[in-house]
């Protein structure tokens, strides 16, 4: 598995003390997941078009899961596994980390992370809003509802990473006009993705700082990745 780049950008997420407790033991993990993920991530694209056998999204993730476990060392705190439970939600995010513990804690995620398929069949929609909106989820504390750092992967299957930004922006944007559900506020300009630097060919990394209601806010960490056959 040849790693094609590296994505080393949390300054976004360090730098907010103010909104986030991150001194906290579970945002710590989570940084140290998302410097792990950034300096691994390249390489899942190339590795998903050689030897992946369907564009499912839930197959997609089952190969991005066991792509990023293959590449740990074998002495990393962390685990990956695939539809964690919710202590509070019924619904289950696509990716839980937990940590890697050897005791009889109760088993608590230390990151999750929502997958879409973006593809000219899909419904980019389903990204942000709705009952399967992902970002909404998130906004709405059913997935993640214990953190304050969290993301998202998008599968690209069509266009360009670049081309499903600027719709997912625009929806969002959208929303923020029309305030149409009173439940949820999509008008700070933090809600749209903003570009990370250090992106490469095959994976755009983006950022966004999103509204939860009455309680803090959730930065996402949003990974477009190029899986374009």
């Amino acid at each position: 598995m040849q790693d094609t780049g590296m994505l080393r950008d949390n300054s976004f997420i360090k730098s907010m003390p103010s909104i986030h407790s991150l001194d906290s033991s579970q945002d710590i993990e989570a940084r140290k997941v998302l410097d792990f993920i950034d300096s691994k991530i390249a390489g899942f694209p190339s590795y998903f078009l050689e030897t992946g056998d369907s564009d499912k999204e839930n197959r997609i993730t089952d190969f991005l899961i066991h792509y990023l476990e293959c590449c740990k060392d074998t002495d990393m705190p962390f685990r990956f596994a695939k539809n964690p439970t919710q202590p509070i939600s019924t619904r289950e995010t696509d990716i839980g980390v937990f940590p890697r513990q050897k005791n009889l804690t109760r088993p608590i995620t230390v990151l999750e992370f929502e997958a879409k398929r973006l593809s000219s069949a899909s419904n980019y929609n389903q990204y942000v809003c709705g009952v399967r909106g992902g970002i909404e989820r998130f906004k709405r504390g059913l997935h993640g509802g214990h953190l304050n750092i969290c993301g998202m992967f998008g599968y690209v299957q069509a266009y360009s990473s670049e081309h499903w930004i600027k719709k997912i922006n625009e929806l969002i944007e959208r929303l923020g006009h029309e305030k149409v559900d009173s439940t949820i506020d999509w008008t700070s300009q933090e809600e749209k993705l903003q570009i990370v630097t250090n992106s490469n060919s095959v994976v755009a990394k983006q950022k966004s700082i999103n509204d939860r209601k009455g309680v803090s806010k959730i930065v996402l960490c949003h990974y477009f990745l190029d899986l374009k056959h």
